[in-house]
């Protein structure tokens, strides 16, 4: 029975979204501070992400695509931007680890199949002395018999 890999991986996006709530109202703080953070950085996503949002709403309802779609206000551009942002910086660091994980693995095993075809050319060397001494063996034998 298989209980206990739901809950890890249902904590483990708990822990994610607790980790990038900080990384969020960072973002926000500095949208706030900084114009040119706030128009270049994080009013982009949150301005796709509405377009997207409102068309794919209108078209989900049959209502066909809109003539205009209202723009955001600042704090809503600032909030979601901020958001988006931070989980899209959690989203990146999870997928830096999973490929350094992956690389760490690969690189295990490569050292693994290294090992063992070493371990398999050693051991071909020594059957073949070992055939190669059965064969001179067998000669001093038949040597020996001949003199006997």
């Amino acid at each position: 029975m298989v209980v206990g890999a739901f809950p890890i991986a249902k904590l483990g996006m708990l822990g994610m979204k607790h980790i990038s709530k900080p990384i969020s109202n960072l973002i926000k703080q500095t949208a706030k501070k900084n114009e040119n953070f706030k128009r270049f950085v994080v009013s982009p996503p949150a301005r796709l992400y509405h377009k997207i949002d409102v068309r794919s709403k209108m078209w989900m309802l049959g209502l066909g695509q809109p003539d205009f779609i209202p723009p955001l206000t600042e704090a809503m551009t600032i909030q979601m931007g901020g958001d988006i942002l931070g989980e899209l910086i959690i989203f990146l660091l999870g997928v830096f680890f999973i490929m350094g994980e992956v690389s760490r693995q690969a690189k295990k095993d490569k050292k693994k199949h290294e090992d063992h075809r070493i371990r398999r050319v050693e051991l071909e060397s020594r059957i073949e002395n070992l055939t190669e001494k059965v064969k001179r063996q067998d000669l001093e034998i038949n040597q020996l018999k001949r003199l006997v």
